[in-house]
């Protein structure tokens, strides 16, 4: 095995690349378009950064119709990556390494091509106790050269870019590092993280709709914000959308969006013509209805309100204030953590919304249940014991 990948290496080295018949007809089965077009990629964060990433997803990543070397998770644009595993394979050439990680879901070859080292430098006569400028710089570059030097079981960082070779995903590394981690630190902190990165971002559907910076978008997310510092800063454990329309502060801010509209004709603060239009137009007030409806529907979204009943004229509950759900999850936590097929990983995520539905209501949202976990779990009461998995302390 280890004679085939150092032939299938120079044969990369020195440009004999062939296309095969089972790469065409791969190529020829993916689908035409790419889930967001080239123009927007540069407004997806994640095109721009080394995207940590399970190996796994790595391997499985789609090819762009349109540039190569660009994949695409989900709808994300994807180039560069940044792993974090053990050495499970390796094989070094005169000026290049290749290995496998492998980070507990899959194994992927990297390639990192050794740096040259510096030019010989003129001898020239060093006063006493000076530095020989050619013997420090070798010694440095091999010290660099050690370092990137990898053994079989070590814990290694690489970041690089995403390439394919016949028909074999790998990673062309940038930069390579040896993790000293005698406990684990290192790994445990990125297995914490990446379920965080999945959820915040990998897993969330790129919206080009979102990009577009119109007034309208703006606004909602300011009304947005501003409900939510308004539920926090006054306690407020349940309320109906109508409530939230007549406070002025809030209402000001979704009349922007038919000022906006209607121009700067008016003379009047926007508090004034809110009450003046409200009154003679019923139109306006279905318009600032309609705009606090996105917002809370935003939050709803979010996690950060919820409903047992579902409907827009329904009472809506703040998911941080309402005690008797957090009662209901912990006390779930703690009495199914004891038994036998739960002891070792703790309670799995979609085991505790289940139980919360059946004994709190049918109304409590995915979004909803990870706010109150992450809230109980900064707490101390309830710790994560891998990826939605939850015991209590």
């Amino acid at each position: 095995r280890h004679a085939h990948q150092e032939a299938a290496i120079e044969r990369r080295i020195t440009g004999d690349v062939e296309v095969t018949e089972g790469m065409m007809a791969q190529s020829d089965r993916q689908s035409a378009e790419d889930p967001l077009p080239p123009v927007l990629w540069g407004l997806d964060p994640v095109h721009g950064v080394f995207a940590k990433l399970y190996i796994q997803d790595i391997l499985q990543l789609k090819n762009s119709q349109h540039v190569p070397g660009i994949f695409f998770y989900g709808t994300h644009p994807i180039s560069r990556v940044d792993i974090l595993g053990t050495v499970v394979q390796r094989l070094e050439k005169e000026k290049f390494y290749a290995f496998g990680v492998d980070d507990g879901t899959g194994v992927i070859s990297c390639v990192y091509w050794k740096k040259q080292m510096p030019a010989q430098v003129t001898k020239t006569a060093s006063p006493p106790g000076g530095l020989n400028l050619r013997q420090q710089l070798s010694r440095l570059a091999g010290l660099e050269e050690d370092q990137r030097r990898v053994e079989l079981g070590d814990v290694v960082r690489v970041r690089g870019r995403v390439r394919e070779f016949r028909e074999q995903r790998e990673v062309s590394s940038i930069s390579l590092v040896k993790v000293s981690d005698p406990v684990f630190d290192a790994q445990i902190s990125r297995m914490l993280e990446l379920p965080h990165l999945y959820r915040s971002f990998y897993d969330k559907t790129f919206r080009k709709d979102g990009c577009e910076a119109d007034e309208h978008g703006a606004l909602i997310l300011s009304l947005q914000s501003k409900i939510r510092q308004f539920l926090a800063q006054n306690q407020v454990k349940n309320f109906y959308q109508r409530e939230l329309e007549t406070i002025d502060s809030l209402s000001c801010i979704a009349w922007r969006d038919r000022e906006g509209q209607c121009g700067q004709d008016s003379a009047l603060n926007p508090a004034e013509t809110l009450t003046q239009e409200t009154i003679s137009s019923p139109c306006v007030s279905r318009q600032i209805h309609a705009t606090f409806q996105e917002a809370v529907s935003a939050l709803q979204e979010e996690g950060v309100i919820f409903q047992k009943v579902a409907g827009p004229n329904e009472l809506y509950l703040v998911t941080d204030e309402e005690k008797q759900l957090h009662n209901v999850t912990l006390d779930i936590i703690r009495d199914d953590c004891t038994q036998p097929k739960y002891i070792e990983r703790g309670c799995p995520f979609r085991h505790i919304l289940n139980c919360v539905r059946q004994c709190y209501g049918a109304g409590v949202t995915e979004a909803t249940l990870q706010r109150l976990l992450d809230g109980l779990e900064c707490s101390s009461q309830i710790v994560s014991t891998m990826d939605r998995y939850y015991t209590a302390c």
